[in-house]
Protein backbone atom coordinates (compact mmCIF):
# COMPACT_ATOMS: atom_id res chain seq x y z
CA UNK A 1 0.00 0.00 0.00
CA UNK A 2 0.93 3.89 -0.27
CA UNK A 3 2.79 5.76 2.51
CA UNK A 4 3.74 8.55 0.82
CA UNK A 5 2.23 10.75 3.84
CA UNK A 6 3.91 8.76 6.25
CA UNK A 7 6.92 9.49 4.20
CA UNK A 8 6.56 13.23 4.28
CA UNK A 9 5.89 12.32 8.36
CA UNK A 10 9.08 11.33 8.75
CA UNK A 11 11.51 13.96 6.57
CA UNK A 12 9.54 16.53 8.20
CA UNK A 13 10.14 15.19 11.96
CA UNK A 14 12.72 16.29 13.99
CA UNK A 15 12.07 13.50 16.43
CA UNK A 16 14.33 10.60 14.84
CA UNK A 17 17.56 12.77 14.45
CA UNK A 18 18.62 10.94 11.54
CA UNK A 19 19.90 12.06 7.94
CA UNK A 20 17.09 10.03 5.50
CA UNK A 21 17.58 9.13 2.48
CA UNK A 22 14.37 7.98 0.82
CA UNK A 23 14.07 5.33 -2.36
CA UNK A 24 10.65 7.02 -3.98
CA UNK A 25 9.14 4.78 -7.03
CA UNK A 26 6.03 5.48 -8.75
CA UNK A 27 4.60 3.38 -11.61
CA UNK A 28 3.05 6.45 -13.48
CA UNK A 29 5.63 7.85 -16.24
CA UNK A 30 5.55 10.98 -14.05
CA UNK A 31 6.78 10.82 -10.46
CA UNK A 32 4.29 12.47 -8.92
CA UNK A 33 4.94 10.74 -5.51
CA UNK A 34 8.11 12.11 -5.37
CA UNK A 35 7.14 15.33 -6.70
CA UNK A 36 4.75 15.63 -3.25
CA UNK A 37 7.97 14.73 -1.11
CA UNK A 38 10.39 17.19 -2.24
CA UNK A 39 7.66 20.24 -1.65
CA UNK A 40 9.24 20.18 1.38
CA UNK A 41 11.73 22.39 2.15
CA UNK A 42 13.60 20.13 4.69
CA UNK A 43 13.69 17.60 1.94
CA UNK A 44 15.30 19.59 -0.76
CA UNK A 45 18.28 20.75 1.83
CA UNK A 46 18.74 17.87 4.09
CA UNK A 47 17.13 14.63 2.21
CA UNK A 48 18.50 12.97 -0.73
CA UNK A 49 15.98 11.31 -3.03
CA UNK A 50 16.34 9.09 -5.52
CA UNK A 51 13.39 8.38 -8.30
CA UNK A 52 13.58 4.70 -10.03
CA UNK A 53 11.82 5.65 -13.44
CA UNK A 54 11.53 1.97 -14.79
CA UNK A 55 8.45 0.46 -12.71
CA UNK A 56 7.90 -1.25 -9.54
CA UNK A 57 10.59 -2.55 -7.27
CA UNK A 58 10.16 -6.27 -8.02
CA UNK A 59 11.63 -8.92 -9.88
CA UNK A 60 12.83 -6.88 -12.75
CA UNK A 61 14.37 -3.62 -10.90
CA UNK A 62 16.45 -5.29 -8.10
CA UNK A 63 19.10 -4.74 -10.18
CA UNK A 64 18.18 -0.52 -9.80
CA UNK A 65 17.76 -1.10 -6.31
CA UNK A 66 21.18 -2.63 -5.97
CA UNK A 67 22.50 0.17 -7.38
CA UNK A 68 20.98 2.96 -5.82
CA UNK A 69 21.37 1.60 -2.23
CA UNK A 70 25.30 0.71 -3.24
CA UNK A 71 25.74 4.48 -4.37
CA UNK A 72 24.01 5.92 -1.51
CA UNK A 73 26.28 3.91 0.79
CA UNK A 74 29.39 5.04 -1.13
CA UNK A 75 28.43 8.45 -1.02
CA UNK A 76 27.79 8.81 2.72
CA UNK A 77 26.18 10.67 4.95
CA UNK A 78 22.95 9.11 4.92
CA UNK A 79 22.14 7.45 8.42
CA UNK A 80 18.78 5.51 7.24
CA UNK A 81 17.34 4.70 3.67
CA UNK A 82 13.72 4.74 3.22
CA UNK A 83 12.33 2.88 0.47
CA UNK A 84 9.26 3.95 -1.10
CA UNK A 85 8.09 0.71 -2.88
CA UNK A 86 4.74 1.33 -4.24
CA UNK A 87 1.45 -0.32 -3.70
CA UNK A 88 2.06 -2.84 -6.07
CA UNK A 89 5.24 -4.55 -5.35
CA UNK A 90 5.97 -7.45 -3.47
CA UNK A 91 7.79 -6.96 -0.19
CA UNK A 92 9.73 -10.53 -0.23
CA UNK A 93 11.12 -9.96 -3.47
CA UNK A 94 12.63 -6.21 -2.27
CA UNK A 95 13.71 -8.14 1.01
CA UNK A 96 15.47 -10.91 -0.77
CA UNK A 97 18.44 -8.18 -2.11
CA UNK A 98 19.10 -7.01 1.55
CA UNK A 99 18.86 -10.54 2.81
CA UNK A 100 22.21 -12.34 4.20
CA UNK A 101 20.16 -16.25 3.08
CA UNK A 102 20.89 -15.02 -0.17
CA UNK A 103 24.40 -14.19 -0.48
CA UNK A 104 25.53 -17.49 -2.54
CA UNK A 105 23.02 -16.26 -5.31
CA UNK A 106 23.99 -12.99 -5.01
CA UNK A 107 27.30 -14.37 -5.95
CA UNK A 108 26.03 -16.35 -8.45
CA UNK A 109 24.46 -13.93 -10.20
CA UNK A 110 27.60 -11.92 -10.27
CA UNK A 111 29.22 -14.68 -12.33
CA UNK A 112 26.21 -14.66 -14.61
CA UNK A 113 26.47 -11.28 -15.45
CA UNK A 114 30.02 -10.83 -15.95
CA UNK A 115 29.69 -13.63 -18.58
CA UNK A 116 26.40 -12.51 -20.18
CA UNK A 117 29.22 -9.06 -20.47
CA UNK A 118 31.65 -11.24 -22.11
CA UNK A 119 29.34 -12.89 -24.22
CA UNK A 120 27.30 -9.44 -25.68
CA UNK A 121 31.34 -8.46 -26.10
CA UNK A 122 32.23 -11.59 -28.06
CA UNK A 123 28.92 -11.75 -30.30
CA UNK A 124 29.29 -8.20 -30.86
CA UNK A 125 33.05 -8.86 -32.38
CA UNK A 126 31.94 -11.96 -34.31
CA UNK A 127 29.28 -9.43 -36.02
CA UNK A 128 31.54 -6.83 -37.10
CA UNK A 129 34.96 -7.81 -37.34
CA UNK A 130 37.89 -8.03 -34.70
CA UNK A 131 38.49 -4.54 -35.29
CA UNK A 132 35.38 -3.46 -33.98
CA UNK A 133 35.47 -1.27 -31.02
CA UNK A 134 33.30 -2.30 -28.64
CA UNK A 135 33.42 0.58 -26.14
CA UNK A 136 33.25 2.78 -29.15
CA UNK A 137 29.27 1.88 -29.42
CA UNK A 138 27.86 4.27 -26.67
CA UNK A 139 24.79 2.41 -26.14
CA UNK A 140 26.74 -1.28 -25.41
CA UNK A 141 29.65 0.02 -24.11
CA UNK A 142 26.79 1.28 -21.03
CA UNK A 143 25.01 -1.56 -20.73
CA UNK A 144 27.79 -3.32 -20.55
CA UNK A 145 29.39 -1.11 -17.59
CA UNK A 146 26.41 -1.20 -15.93
CA UNK A 147 26.14 -4.61 -16.28
CA UNK A 148 29.98 -4.98 -14.76
CA UNK A 149 28.85 -2.66 -12.03
CA UNK A 150 26.00 -4.57 -10.95
CA UNK A 151 28.01 -7.97 -10.87
CA UNK A 152 30.95 -5.78 -8.52
CA UNK A 153 28.34 -5.30 -6.12
CA UNK A 154 26.81 -8.75 -6.23
CA UNK A 155 30.28 -10.14 -5.94
CA UNK A 156 31.50 -8.17 -2.76
CA UNK A 157 28.53 -9.85 -1.04
CA UNK A 158 25.40 -7.74 -2.20
CA UNK A 159 23.55 -5.15 -0.17
CA UNK A 160 23.69 -7.15 2.89
CA UNK A 161 27.38 -6.33 2.94
CA UNK A 162 26.27 -2.45 3.08
CA UNK A 163 23.35 -2.22 4.85
CA UNK A 164 20.58 -3.95 6.89
CA UNK A 165 17.02 -4.35 6.26
CA UNK A 166 15.41 -2.87 9.80
CA UNK A 167 11.71 -2.91 8.96
CA UNK A 168 9.25 -3.53 6.67
CA UNK A 169 5.91 -1.43 6.84
CA UNK A 170 2.55 -2.00 5.05
CA UNK A 171 -0.32 0.16 5.36
CA UNK A 172 -3.63 0.02 4.50
CA UNK A 173 -6.79 2.19 3.97
CA UNK A 174 -9.79 1.47 6.31
CA UNK A 175 -12.11 2.71 4.72
CA UNK A 176 -11.84 0.46 2.04
CA UNK A 177 -9.60 -2.90 3.62
CA UNK A 178 -12.78 -5.24 3.12
CA UNK A 179 -13.69 -3.78 -0.57
CA UNK A 180 -10.43 -4.13 -1.78
CA UNK A 181 -10.41 -7.60 0.30
CA UNK A 182 -13.49 -8.97 -1.39
CA UNK A 183 -12.85 -8.21 -5.30
CA UNK A 184 -12.42 -10.15 -8.62
CA UNK A 185 -10.28 -6.79 -10.10
CA UNK A 186 -6.42 -7.72 -11.42
CA UNK A 187 -3.76 -5.11 -11.23
CA UNK A 188 -4.99 -4.50 -15.17
CA UNK A 189 -8.21 -3.42 -13.68
CA UNK A 190 -6.97 -0.63 -11.37
CA UNK A 191 -4.14 0.75 -13.09
CA UNK A 192 -3.31 2.70 -16.23
CA UNK A 193 -2.93 0.27 -19.09
CA UNK A 194 0.65 2.51 -19.39
CA UNK A 195 1.81 1.21 -16.04
CA UNK A 196 1.23 -2.30 -15.90
CA UNK A 197 3.24 -5.28 -17.92
CA UNK A 198 0.87 -7.09 -20.14
CA UNK A 199 1.65 -10.23 -18.32
CA UNK A 200 0.94 -9.15 -15.16
CA UNK A 201 -1.67 -11.69 -14.34
CA UNK A 202 -1.48 -10.44 -10.38
CA UNK A 203 -4.77 -9.60 -8.57
CA UNK A 204 -5.52 -7.13 -5.82
CA UNK A 205 -6.74 -9.61 -2.90
CA UNK A 206 -3.54 -11.63 -3.29
CA UNK A 207 -1.37 -9.31 -3.23
CA UNK A 208 -2.99 -7.05 -0.13
CA UNK A 209 -2.02 -10.31 1.54
CA UNK A 210 1.66 -10.69 0.14
CA UNK A 211 1.80 -7.54 1.79
CA UNK A 212 0.39 -8.13 5.25
CA UNK A 213 1.44 -11.48 5.85
CA UNK A 214 5.32 -10.57 5.53
CA UNK A 215 5.60 -7.02 7.14
CA UNK A 216 6.89 -6.41 10.54
CA UNK A 217 4.33 -3.44 11.13
CA UNK A 218 0.91 -2.61 9.93
CA UNK A 219 -0.43 0.99 9.67
CA UNK A 220 -4.16 1.22 9.58
CA UNK A 221 -4.67 4.68 8.05
CA UNK A 222 -7.74 6.71 7.86
CA UNK A 223 -9.40 5.77 11.18
CA UNK A 224 -10.94 9.02 12.09
CA UNK A 225 -13.12 8.27 8.81
CA UNK A 226 -14.62 4.70 9.79
CA UNK A 227 -16.39 3.89 13.32
CA UNK A 228 -14.44 2.05 15.76
CA UNK A 229 -16.03 -1.16 15.59
CA UNK A 230 -14.73 -1.15 11.58
CA UNK A 231 -10.94 -0.49 13.01
CA UNK A 232 -11.35 -3.52 15.08
CA UNK A 233 -12.61 -5.74 12.73
CA UNK A 234 -9.85 -4.68 10.86
CA UNK A 235 -6.95 -5.30 13.44
CA UNK A 236 -8.81 -8.74 14.44
CA UNK A 237 -8.01 -9.96 11.22
CA UNK A 238 -4.84 -8.79 9.93
CA UNK A 239 -3.71 -10.53 13.88
CA UNK A 240 -5.35 -13.75 12.10
CA UNK A 241 -3.18 -13.07 9.05
CA UNK A 242 0.24 -12.02 10.93
CA UNK A 243 -0.14 -12.20 14.56
CA UNK A 244 3.19 -11.21 14.92
CA UNK A 245 3.14 -7.69 13.51
CA UNK A 246 3.02 -4.29 15.27
CA UNK A 247 -0.47 -3.27 14.49
CA UNK A 248 -0.60 0.81 14.61
CA UNK A 249 -3.64 3.03 13.79
CA UNK A 250 -3.31 6.44 12.20
CA UNK A 251 -5.15 9.69 10.93
CA UNK A 252 -3.53 11.42 8.31
CA UNK A 253 -0.59 9.00 8.48
CA UNK A 254 0.79 10.06 11.55
CA UNK A 255 2.31 7.61 14.33
CA UNK A 256 5.11 7.28 16.99
CA UNK A 257 8.22 7.10 14.52
CA UNK A 258 9.97 4.55 16.96
CA UNK A 259 7.17 2.05 16.22
CA UNK A 260 8.81 1.82 12.15
CA UNK A 261 12.01 3.77 12.56
CA UNK A 262 15.38 1.72 13.65
CA UNK A 263 13.38 -1.09 15.65
CA UNK A 264 15.79 -4.06 14.05
CA UNK A 265 12.96 -6.31 13.75
CA UNK A 266 13.20 -7.23 10.67
CA UNK A 267 14.06 -11.24 10.21
CA UNK A 268 13.71 -12.84 6.90
CA UNK A 269 12.94 -16.27 8.39
CA UNK A 270 10.64 -14.67 10.76
CA UNK A 271 8.70 -13.25 8.01
CA UNK A 272 8.79 -16.07 5.73
CA UNK A 273 6.52 -17.80 8.89
CA UNK A 274 4.92 -15.22 10.19
CA UNK A 275 1.29 -16.18 8.40
CA UNK A 276 -1.14 -16.88 10.78
CA UNK A 277 -2.26 -19.89 8.67
CA UNK A 278 1.22 -21.48 9.31
CA UNK A 279 0.67 -20.69 13.46
CA UNK A 280 -2.20 -22.57 12.72
CA UNK A 281 -0.49 -25.71 11.13
CA UNK A 282 2.45 -25.63 13.59
CA UNK A 283 0.22 -24.71 17.43
CA UNK A 284 -2.67 -27.11 16.87
CA UNK A 285 -4.68 -24.12 17.36
CA UNK A 286 -8.53 -25.19 18.40
CA UNK A 287 -10.93 -23.29 16.17
CA UNK A 288 -12.35 -20.26 18.20
CA UNK A 289 -14.35 -16.90 16.87
CA UNK A 290 -12.56 -13.92 18.91
CA UNK A 291 -14.89 -11.06 20.03
CA UNK A 292 -15.47 -9.54 16.57
CA UNK A 293 -16.36 -13.07 14.96
CA UNK A 294 -12.96 -13.97 13.18
CA UNK A 295 -11.08 -16.95 13.60
CA UNK A 296 -9.33 -19.97 12.15
CA UNK A 297 -10.15 -23.75 11.66
CA UNK A 298 -8.06 -26.70 10.39
CA UNK A 299 -8.96 -28.81 7.94
CA UNK A 300 -7.20 -32.23 7.87
CA UNK A 301 -7.81 -35.64 5.89
CA UNK A 302 -5.79 -38.76 5.32
CA UNK A 303 -7.70 -39.21 1.92
CA UNK A 304 -6.75 -37.46 -1.54
CA UNK A 305 -9.57 -36.09 -3.37
CA UNK A 306 -10.96 -36.84 -6.36
CA UNK A 307 -9.79 -33.95 -8.56
CA UNK A 308 -13.39 -33.83 -10.46
CA UNK A 309 -14.95 -33.41 -7.26
CA UNK A 310 -12.52 -31.20 -5.38
CA UNK A 311 -13.02 -28.77 -8.88
CA UNK A 312 -16.75 -28.88 -8.48
CA UNK A 313 -16.44 -27.35 -4.90
CA UNK A 314 -14.17 -24.09 -5.84
CA UNK A 315 -15.17 -23.82 -9.93
CA UNK A 316 -18.39 -21.46 -8.84
CA UNK A 317 -17.31 -20.22 -6.25
CA UNK A 318 -13.85 -19.29 -6.49
CA UNK A 319 -11.74 -17.41 -9.38
CA UNK A 320 -9.30 -20.25 -9.83
CA UNK A 321 -5.57 -19.35 -10.94
CA UNK A 322 -3.64 -21.91 -12.23
CA UNK A 323 0.40 -21.70 -13.25
CA UNK A 324 0.86 -23.82 -15.96
CA UNK A 325 4.40 -25.08 -16.77
CA UNK A 326 3.33 -26.71 -20.60
CA UNK A 327 2.94 -23.56 -22.45
CA UNK A 328 6.54 -22.45 -20.68
CA UNK A 329 8.51 -26.04 -21.79
CA UNK A 330 7.06 -25.88 -25.04
CA UNK A 331 7.96 -22.19 -25.81
CA UNK A 332 11.30 -22.75 -24.13
CA UNK A 333 11.87 -26.30 -26.87
CA UNK A 334 10.62 -23.96 -29.37
CA UNK A 335 13.77 -21.33 -28.43
CA UNK A 336 11.50 -19.05 -26.44
CA UNK A 337 8.82 -18.16 -29.41
CA UNK A 338 4.99 -17.53 -29.47
CA UNK A 339 3.00 -18.65 -31.62
CA UNK A 340 0.45 -16.32 -33.79
CA UNK A 341 -2.59 -17.26 -31.48
CA UNK A 342 -0.23 -17.02 -27.85
CA UNK A 343 0.76 -12.79 -28.85
CA UNK A 344 -0.68 -12.35 -25.18
CA UNK A 345 1.97 -14.96 -23.81
CA UNK A 346 -0.49 -16.57 -21.29
CA UNK A 347 -1.04 -20.14 -21.06
CA UNK A 348 -3.64 -22.39 -22.90
CA UNK A 349 -5.27 -24.90 -21.24
CA UNK A 350 -4.42 -28.29 -21.82
CA UNK A 351 -6.75 -30.77 -23.59
CA UNK A 352 -7.50 -32.10 -20.69
CA UNK A 353 -8.50 -29.11 -19.28
CA UNK A 354 -12.26 -28.21 -17.70
CA UNK A 355 -11.54 -24.88 -18.75
CA UNK A 356 -10.80 -24.97 -22.69
CA UNK A 357 -13.11 -22.69 -24.64
CA UNK A 358 -14.35 -19.55 -22.34
CA UNK A 359 -18.40 -20.26 -22.80
CA UNK A 360 -19.61 -17.87 -19.82
CA UNK A 361 -23.04 -19.53 -20.58
CA UNK A 362 -21.80 -23.37 -20.34
CA UNK A 363 -18.77 -22.35 -18.13
CA UNK A 364 -20.21 -19.66 -15.83
CA UNK A 365 -17.12 -20.28 -13.65
CA UNK A 366 -15.38 -18.35 -16.24
CA UNK A 367 -17.52 -14.89 -15.46
CA UNK A 368 -15.44 -13.60 -12.67
CA UNK A 369 -17.82 -11.32 -11.73
CA UNK A 370 -20.36 -14.31 -11.64
CA UNK A 371 -17.96 -16.24 -9.38
CA UNK A 372 -17.63 -13.20 -6.84
CA UNK A 373 -21.82 -12.74 -7.09
CA UNK A 374 -21.74 -16.68 -6.29
CA UNK A 375 -19.31 -16.48 -3.16
CA UNK A 376 -21.35 -13.51 -1.97
CA UNK A 377 -24.16 -15.36 -1.86
CA UNK A 378 -22.46 -18.91 -0.79
CA UNK A 379 -23.65 -19.25 3.38
CA UNK A 380 -20.34 -21.17 3.68
CA UNK A 381 -17.55 -19.60 1.79
CA UNK A 382 -19.13 -15.71 1.47
CA UNK A 383 -17.50 -15.11 5.07
CA UNK A 384 -14.68 -17.03 3.96
CA UNK A 385 -11.70 -14.63 3.58
CA UNK A 386 -8.45 -16.75 3.22
CA UNK A 387 -7.26 -20.08 3.28
CA UNK A 388 -3.62 -21.81 2.50
CA UNK A 389 -1.96 -24.77 2.75
CA UNK A 390 -1.16 -27.78 0.97
CA UNK A 391 -4.32 -30.81 -0.76
CA UNK A 392 -3.01 -33.85 -1.98
CA UNK A 393 -5.06 -35.25 -5.62
CA UNK A 394 -5.54 -39.06 -6.11
CA UNK A 395 -3.89 -38.66 -9.28
CA UNK A 396 -0.80 -36.79 -8.43
CA UNK A 397 0.83 -39.02 -5.80
CA UNK A 398 4.02 -37.70 -5.99
CA UNK A 399 3.79 -34.42 -5.22
CA UNK A 400 1.63 -32.10 -2.82
CA UNK A 401 -0.58 -29.44 -4.58
CA UNK A 402 -0.32 -25.75 -2.52
CA UNK A 403 -3.59 -23.79 -1.93
CA UNK A 404 -3.75 -20.08 -1.27
CA UNK A 405 -7.04 -18.29 -1.28
CA UNK A 406 -7.72 -14.57 -1.03
CA UNK A 407 -11.29 -13.61 -1.13
CA UNK A 408 -12.56 -14.96 -4.13
CA UNK A 409 -9.37 -15.55 -5.86
CA UNK A 410 -7.72 -19.49 -5.03
CA UNK A 411 -4.43 -19.90 -6.18
CA UNK A 412 -3.52 -23.68 -6.64
CA UNK A 413 -0.54 -25.56 -8.35
CA UNK A 414 2.47 -27.47 -7.84
CA UNK A 415 3.83 -27.83 -4.18
CA UNK A 416 6.92 -30.51 -3.36
CA UNK A 417 7.28 -33.54 -3.47
CA UNK A 418 5.76 -35.48 -0.66
CA UNK A 419 8.91 -36.23 2.02
CA UNK A 420 7.98 -40.36 1.34
CA UNK A 421 8.68 -39.84 -1.72
CA UNK A 422 12.04 -38.16 -1.39
CA UNK A 423 15.41 -39.35 -0.16
CA UNK A 424 15.52 -39.20 3.57
CA UNK A 425 19.61 -39.08 2.99
CA UNK A 426 19.21 -35.77 1.55
CA UNK A 427 16.89 -34.85 4.33
CA UNK A 428 18.88 -32.24 6.98
CA UNK A 429 20.82 -33.66 9.66
CA UNK A 430 19.61 -32.16 12.34
CA UNK A 431 18.32 -34.42 14.59
CA UNK A 432 15.17 -32.65 15.67
CA UNK A 433 13.92 -31.28 12.57
CA UNK A 434 14.09 -34.61 11.36
CA UNK A 435 11.86 -35.57 14.11
CA UNK A 436 9.59 -32.91 13.20
CA UNK A 437 9.76 -34.03 9.40
CA UNK A 438 8.86 -37.67 10.45
CA UNK A 439 5.97 -36.74 12.75
CA UNK A 440 3.90 -35.82 9.66
CA UNK A 441 3.73 -39.45 8.47
CA UNK A 442 0.94 -41.83 8.99
CA UNK A 443 0.13 -45.09 8.19
CA UNK A 444 1.15 -46.71 4.89
CA UNK A 445 1.23 -43.76 2.70
CA UNK A 446 3.74 -41.26 4.70
CA UNK A 447 2.99 -37.89 5.08
CA UNK A 448 0.25 -37.37 2.17
CA UNK A 449 -2.67 -35.43 3.52
CA UNK A 450 -4.81 -32.71 3.26
CA UNK A 451 -4.21 -29.19 5.75
CA UNK A 452 -5.92 -26.56 4.73
CA UNK A 453 -6.24 -23.52 7.12
CA UNK A 454 -9.38 -21.34 7.05
CA UNK A 455 -9.57 -18.10 8.13
CA UNK A 456 -13.01 -16.03 8.07
CA UNK A 457 -16.31 -15.57 10.26
CA UNK A 458 -19.52 -17.40 11.40
CA UNK A 459 -17.04 -19.86 11.92
CA UNK A 460 -19.30 -21.79 13.48
CA UNK A 461 -21.57 -21.76 9.89
CA UNK A 462 -18.21 -22.12 7.86
CA UNK A 463 -16.47 -24.88 9.21
CA UNK A 464 -19.37 -27.46 9.54
CA UNK A 465 -19.96 -26.16 5.84
CA UNK A 466 -16.83 -25.94 3.92
CA UNK A 467 -15.57 -29.66 6.13
CA UNK A 468 -18.56 -31.15 4.77
CA UNK A 469 -17.96 -30.33 1.12
CA UNK A 470 -13.98 -31.20 1.37
CA UNK A 471 -15.47 -34.61 2.81
CA UNK A 472 -17.51 -35.53 0.22
CA UNK A 473 -14.53 -34.57 -2.78
CA UNK A 474 -12.67 -37.17 -0.89
CA UNK A 475 -12.20 -40.67 -2.10
CA UNK A 476 -14.89 -42.53 -0.99
CA UNK A 477 -14.24 -45.98 0.01
CA UNK A 478 -14.50 -47.93 -3.04
CA UNK A 479 -12.25 -45.43 -4.91
CA UNK A 480 -9.62 -45.13 -1.79
CA UNK A 481 -9.59 -49.26 -1.93
CA UNK A 482 -8.88 -49.23 -5.62
CA UNK A 483 -6.03 -46.35 -5.16
CA UNK A 484 -4.42 -48.41 -2.80
CA UNK A 485 -4.53 -51.60 -4.74
CA UNK A 486 -2.94 -49.53 -7.82
CA UNK A 487 -0.02 -48.29 -5.21
CA UNK A 488 0.49 -51.40 -3.54
CA UNK A 489 1.54 -52.93 -7.55
CA UNK A 490 4.46 -53.81 -8.38
CA UNK A 491 4.20 -51.65 -11.35
CA UNK A 492 6.51 -48.65 -11.72
CA UNK A 493 5.86 -45.55 -10.54
CA UNK A 494 5.11 -44.41 -13.81
CA UNK A 495 2.30 -46.48 -14.57
CA UNK A 496 0.94 -46.27 -11.87
CA UNK A 497 0.00 -42.44 -12.12
CA UNK A 498 -1.27 -43.51 -15.57
CA UNK A 499 -3.63 -46.22 -14.12
CA UNK A 500 -4.58 -43.32 -11.51
CA UNK A 501 -4.88 -40.99 -14.31
CA UNK A 502 -7.14 -43.35 -16.15
CA UNK A 503 -9.31 -43.86 -12.61
CA UNK A 504 -10.04 -40.76 -11.67
CA UNK A 505 -10.15 -37.49 -14.03
CA UNK A 506 -7.81 -34.99 -13.58
CA UNK A 507 -8.33 -32.08 -15.20
CA UNK A 508 -6.02 -29.26 -13.32
CA UNK A 509 -3.00 -28.14 -15.09
CA UNK A 510 0.09 -29.85 -15.05
CA UNK A 511 2.50 -29.15 -12.45
CA UNK A 512 6.40 -29.06 -12.73
CA UNK A 513 7.92 -31.80 -10.41
CA UNK A 514 11.51 -30.22 -9.46
CA UNK A 515 13.08 -33.51 -9.14
CA UNK A 516 11.82 -34.54 -12.71
CA UNK A 517 15.52 -34.49 -14.86
CA UNK A 518 13.87 -34.62 -17.78
CA UNK A 519 11.82 -31.47 -17.32
CA UNK A 520 13.95 -29.58 -15.37
CA UNK A 521 16.97 -30.17 -18.53
CA UNK A 522 14.23 -29.18 -20.76
CA UNK A 523 13.68 -25.93 -19.00
CA UNK A 524 17.40 -25.44 -19.20
CA UNK A 525 17.93 -26.27 -14.81
CA UNK A 526 16.49 -22.64 -14.09
CA UNK A 527 13.55 -22.52 -11.83
CA UNK A 528 13.42 -19.46 -9.46
CA UNK A 529 12.64 -20.22 -5.67
CA UNK A 530 9.33 -18.58 -6.84
CA UNK A 531 8.59 -20.93 -9.19
CA UNK A 532 9.22 -18.38 -11.91
CA UNK A 533 11.20 -19.47 -14.60
CA UNK A 534 14.29 -17.23 -15.52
Amino acid sequence: MRFIAQLEHILTSRDHGMKVAVIVNDMGAINIDAALVAQHKTVQKEEKIVQLENGCICCTLRGDLLEEVAALAEAGGVDYLLIESSGISEPQQVAETFAPEFADMHLQAAEDLRAEADRVKREARERAGDNMDVDGDDEKAKNIEATLKLADILGQGGLPKIARLDTCVTMVDALTFFDNFETADFLSDRQDPNTVDEQDERNITDLMVDQLEFADCIIINKADLVKPAQIQKIQSFIRQLNPEADLLTSVRSKVDLTRVLNTHKFSFERSMMSAGWLKSLREEIKPETDEYGIGSFVYKARRPFHPRRLWEVIRLRMVVIQDSYEEALRQMQQGGGMDDDDEDGQSDASDESWEDEPDYEAQPQLDTAARLAAKRADPGFAPLHRSKGFFWLASRPLMSGEWSQAGVMLTIGAGSRWLCETDQTAWPDHPEVRKKMMADFKGAWGDRRQELVFIGEQLETIQPRISEELDAALLNDDEWAQWQRVMKSKKSMKKKIEKLEELFEDGFEDWLDPEDSETLEALGGHVHHDGHMH
